[in-house]
Parts: structure tokens; sequence; C-alpha cells
């Protein structure tokens, strides 16, 4: 019986340890319009409803303890109840603590996974920017010569978005990378989509699963 004691402080070693889960902690901030509101956490790109978690805006703010022992794709969303326009904020389910802000430009920090995504998209929203900027000087122009000149310099900036998304995809052959491939799949160019394919991006693409009707 001398090594009973050293059993039950093993027992309990495994049972404070052995048992527990990476989290990932979500601290927002909303507008103050939305104060006592509801937030939710929804899965993306198939949701389904008993997967969605919610929490309410107190004080300005909200807070989501999700399970992360698998990395997964959400958004956060306000109830349409809003008086105040947002932007869903698309994240990435993985252990640590994410800081998000949710209005018209919702944007999160604090984890690899959307410190990555929140660059890509900060690259995309300027790309966006310069094409309506030339979008606008277009449409003011009679001159055909400039006006071509423009409609290059734009598909060039179309390009290089194309070229920022494949690489955060290249980075990222993972949950974050193989949503974000199965946006542009149908669009680019059928060499890039071989590359990715060998890089077993595949493996990553979200897939609806079927119901036990359809199996």
């Amino acid at each position: 019986m001398k090594y009973r004691p050293l059993l039950i402080a093993l027992a309990l070693l495994c049972a404070v340890g052995c048992g527990s889960k990476p989290t990932m902690t979500i601290r927002g901030t909303a507008p103050a319009e939305c104060e006592g509101l509801n937030v939710y956490l929804v899965p993306q790109p198939f949701p389904k409803a008993e997967e969605v978690d919610s929490t309410v805006v107190r004080d300005g703010k909200f807070e989501f303890q999700v399970d992360a022992s698998q990395v997964r794709i959400c958004d956060i969303t306000i109830s349409s109840k809003s008086p105040v326009p947002f932007q869903r904020l698309l994240v990435a389910i993985e252990p640590g603590e994410l800081e998000v802000e949710i209005d018209e430009y919702s944007n999160g920090r604090g984890t690899p996974l959307n410190d990555d995504l929140a660059a890509w998209k900060r690259a995309m929203s300027e790309a966006g920017t310069r094409a309506d900027e030339m979008r606008r000087e277009i449409s003011t122009l009679d001159d055909p010569a400039k006006i071509d000149s423009l409609r290059r310099l734009q598909a060039q900036g179309y390009a290089d978005a194309e070229l920022i998304t494949i690489d955060i995809i290249n980075r990222n052959i993972n949950p974050l990378g193989g949503f974000i491939y199965m946006t542009i799949e149908r669009r680019i160019d059928s060499t890039i989509r071989a590359s990715l394919i060998e890089r077993g991006i595949e493996k990553w693409k979200p897939k609806r699963e079927l119901n036990p009707k359809q199996k």
C-alpha cells in the first residue's frame, strides 16, 4: 500500500490535465447601439443551428469561450435587430486569445491564423479601394488612351489581389487556407489550382456533410 499516495497523486494530475481541452477566448467590442443584443458565433461555410454559439453585448463588450481542439472557421455577427450597420467578421478558431472589434470595419487580432487573416483582409480592402478609385476615374474620362491605360492598371490590380489570396493559401495548408481556396477555386488559373491540390489543399476544403438519407 506504500504506492497508494503516488497513485492518488497521479490520478489527480490526470483529472486536472488529461481531460483539459485547448480553448480560445474571444473578447470583443460592439457599437453602443447594440447594447443588450445577441452576438452569434456561426460555423462556416455550412452552419448548423445546433452548432451556433451566442452571447450578449454588455457595456459594449462580449466574450466567447470556445473549444479549440480542432481548427475551424466561423464568423461573428450581431443580431439583425442592430440599429447600426456592421461588418460580419470571419475568424479562425484556434487555441489562444482573440481580440475583436465589430463595427463597420470589423477586425480581429491575437492568434497566428487570425493575424494572417487580418493582414489578407487589409490587403484585399486596399486593392478594392484602388480598383474603385480607378473605376470612378475611368467614368469621367473621354480620352480612349487614358481609359485604356487605367483599365490595364485596373486589371493588374485584380491580378495582384489574386496573387495575395494565393499567397495566404500557400502559407496555410490548413482549414483557413482550405476555406479561402473554396471561395476562389473556380476562378484561379488551372496551373495554380493543380499546384495547390498537389500540396494537399483539397484535404482542408470544407465539405457539406450528407444526412443519413443522402448517404
